[in-house]
């Protein structure tokens, strides 16, 4: 029935407590009518109408949430059901385990399972490599072609992508730039880049990137067309729907609840990720998209035949009474098998499902040979490695604005933080583990672990983990959809991870020198692909200490650019039109097809690739491919001086593209800021101020129900 409406909220209320008993009743929207009505209230008592029924609402929530854990559960869900943890039995061992559920990683050894699924990946793709090497034009030039070239699996290429963050419209980059190397997309195949998807053997995402990453590979690594269309629904507001509904903003509410009922701890995080799981996950496959857990993927199809990349997310860790995160932070890595760090200070790792579990020195404390499970749902991991407000705070903290938005949010950001409520936190599955050998790892002295968003250390490209010697990579994809300069990228997030691999912790590290950013942009590398670490020995960090002998990937440096439509959006944009989002994918599959306008591309692509294989092999360069790297790989030239105006590239194809590789310099002044923010920010303010308001109860709970009951903001 719909809300009885009176003109005193007294009325209201006490119409309403009749109605616990018939919840399901209460309505999930209200129209016009009731809409004004409500809005001639004084505002108080529209707060406290609000407050009443999402309370209601919430408790019915909570109470069918509890029921749904005696049902029978889910093929891919929390053993609880619900979003909340649950204990369970522990697993058994294995022989790389010990003490109980620890692997130590110091020796640089993969998992056996990742290890397995990786040799059965690249076992699967020496036919695919074939393929793909001759379309490119390279056939002629390998010794007895690419059937012969790529017979040995020492000389295939070993490729990985990494996705940067930057909230929604990190996502829509990455998995756009993703669609031009997707083997089932036209125009990829047509520009020749179309099948490089098909042969990668890792994804790795964090913030944004990881939200790309999750919705991929949880949806059985559906093409990103098909989630745009049939999964997303970007048009509703991430946080603050527009079309919300009573009942959406009571589920995360009860979930959390439930979650911290069961004595675990909460924070922002958790609501903004349950927001975000129900976003990029396809409910008809899973029901209740809040018990899926992030191991779940290993029962989709595609990855049981592992025809898709092997997916990792990344979180960074903030230690106890940090605000800024340190450049030498310790990375996390969320796999499907494993949670853990190869950092020195860690170099350990336990398997996934029981990731919440409370142990000593690898054994789990709880009695009855018991750990817990449900912790890591996609919820939860995709919520951590986008923990955005951490960055909001820093972004409001250096505004000079005197906006009473602004000045607002700073005081919500500032209360947040000194809360240490904008992190994510796990009891520490390594407390009191005694390592091996001489090891002194910092990590045991901690009863929980402090996760953050990925990219508040300012490497906000996932490269690390794919540099980990352990891999063997030969070629990491970089998307970058960073929003340094004008919302576009700079080259920062690379150029952070190369200072990281100065410090004498990661002599182990091979990784490639990268120039400044004024260099970067100054050049135009921010606006074109850019070959880092093409000669292993040279213009490369710890080329001689590296682990084994190991040698650096090529990074192959792929930004965002304006090819065909202004894809700059503010990180803090929480929705997109229809056509907003697909003009910012199809401009993505420009920025991996250099929007078609270059023939050789695919040929000098392919070279990169294979530069390795042909180290490893002993095989010549082909002539080609040196006349590729001359024009493709950084030339080591720097260019230091502050950039003489803003950076502001039109729509079109970059120069350096159109010149040959003849220009490197920054694009032309436009006469703007290069961004089509103006109305990005606008909203972005909105929709900031809606999310950080989850921390502050009743603010939040008002603005929650408004939206809800499809009241403009303003009548609060």
């Amino acid at each position: 029935m719909k809300l009885p409406l009176r003109t005193s909220v007294l009325a209201v209320l006490a119409a309403a407590a009749q109605w616990v008993d018939a919840v399901p009743s209460i309505p999930h929207e209200l129209n016009e009518r009731e809409i004004a009505r409500i809005s001639q209230l004084p505002r108080h008592e529209r707060v406290k109408l609000a407050e009443r029924i999402l309370e209601i609402r919430t408790a019915y929530e909570y109470e069918k949430q509890l029921a749904a854990r005696q049902d029978a559960l889910e093929k891919r869900a929390s053993p609880s059901g619900s979003y909340a943890p649950a204990n369970m039995p522990c697993p058994n061992t294995t022989s790389q385990q010990g003490p109980g559920f620890i692997r130590n990683a110091r020796t640089k050894q993969l998992n056996a399972d990742e290890a397995n699924y990786i040799s059965r990946r690249r076992t699967q793709s020496q036919q695919a490599w074939q393929e793909w090497l001759s379309a490119a034009k390279l056939d002629s030039v390998l010794p007895g072609g690419a059937s012969n070239y790529t017979s040995s699996s020492d000389r295939l290429p070993r490729l990985a992508f990494a996705l940067s963050g930057g909230g929604l419209r990190a996502m829509l980059v990455g998995s756009g730039t993703l669609q031009g190397f997707d083997g089932r997309n036209a125009t990829a195949n047509q520009r020749g880049t179309g099948g490089l998807l098909q042969l990668a053997e890792y994804v790795a995402g964090l913030s944004g990137g990881s939200w790309a990453t999750a919705s991929l590979a949880m949806n059985n690594w559906a093409t990103t067309q098909s989630l745009k269309d049939d999964v997303w629904n970007l048009e509703s507001n991430l946080v603050v729907p527009e079309d919300g509904k009573v009942s959406f903003y009571a589920s995360i509410v009860a979930a959390v609840a439930g979650k911290r009922t069961e004595g675990y701890q909460t924070s922002l995080t958790d609501y903004f990720g349950l927001s975000i799981a129900d976003k990029i996950l396809n409910g008809s496959t899973y029901g209740n998209k809040f018990s899926v857990e992030w191991s779940d993927v290993k029962n989709t199809s595609s990855f049981t035949s592992a025809s898709m990349p092997f997916p990792i997310i990344i979180a960074d860790e903030r230690e106890p009474g940090e605000l800024i995160i340190p450049r030498n932070t310790t990375l996390w890595e969320f796999s499907p098998y494993e949670f853990g760090s190869w950092n020195p200070n860690v170099s350990s790792f336990i398997p996934i499902e029981i990731l919440g579990s409370s142990l000593n020195n690898g054994s789990s404390v709880l009695p009855g040979g018991e750990c817990v499970g449900g912790y890591q749902t996609v919820a939860w991991v995709t919520g951590t490695s986008a923990t955005l407000f951490s960055g909001l705070y820093l972004s409001l903290v250096s505004s000079s604005s005197d906006s009473v938005i602004v000045n607002a949010l700073k005081e919500i950001a500032q209360a947040v933080s000194n809360e240490q409520n904008d992190v994510s936190t796990v009891p520490n599955p390594f407390y009191n583990y005694e390592g091996e050998g001489d090891q002194t790892l910092e990590v045991t002295k901690l009863m929980n672990i402090t996760l953050v968003d990925g990219g508040l250390d300012n490497e906000n490209v996932p490269l690390w983990p794919l540099v980990e010697p352990a891999r063997g990579l030969d070629a990491i994809i970089a998307i970058d959809s960073s929003a340094d300069i004008t919302n576009w990228p700079n080259g920062s997030a690379l150029y952070q991870t190369s200072l990281r691999a100065q410090y004498p912790t990661y002599s182990q590290y091979a990784f490639p020198v990268v120039p400044d950013t004024n260099t970067i942009v100054n050049r135009g590398l921010n606006t074109r692909p850019v070959f880092y670490g093409c000669n292993a020995n040279v213009n490369v960090t710890n080329a001689d200490t590296a682990f084994n002998g190991s040698k650096t990937p090529i990074v192959i440096y792929m930004p965002s650019y304006p090819y065909s439509a202004l894809a700059n959006t503010s990180t803090f944009k929480l929705d997109y039109s229809d056509s907003e989002a697909q003009g910012v994918i199809d401009n993505s599959v420009d920025v991996a097809s250099l929007g078609g306008a270059d023939s050789q591309w695919a040929t000098c692509l392919g070279c990169a690739l294979a530069q390795r294989g042909f180290e490893r092999s002993n095989t010549p360069r082909p002539e080609v491919c040196d006349q590729c790297m001359k024009k493709w790989c950084w030339d080591g030239i720097t260019n230091t001086t502050t950039p003489s105006y803003s950076y502001s590239p039109a729509i079109g194809v970059p120069q350096f593209v159109t010149s040959n590789g003849s220009l490197q310099a920054t694009p032309p002044y436009t006469g703007g800021n290069g961004t089509n923010s103006q109305a990005g920010d606008a909203s972005s303010q909105s929709a900031a101020k809606n999310a950080a308001a989850v921390q502050s109860p009743a603010l939040a709970i008002a603005i929650a129900a408004a939206a809800a009951l499809a009241l403009p903001l303003t009548l609060l």
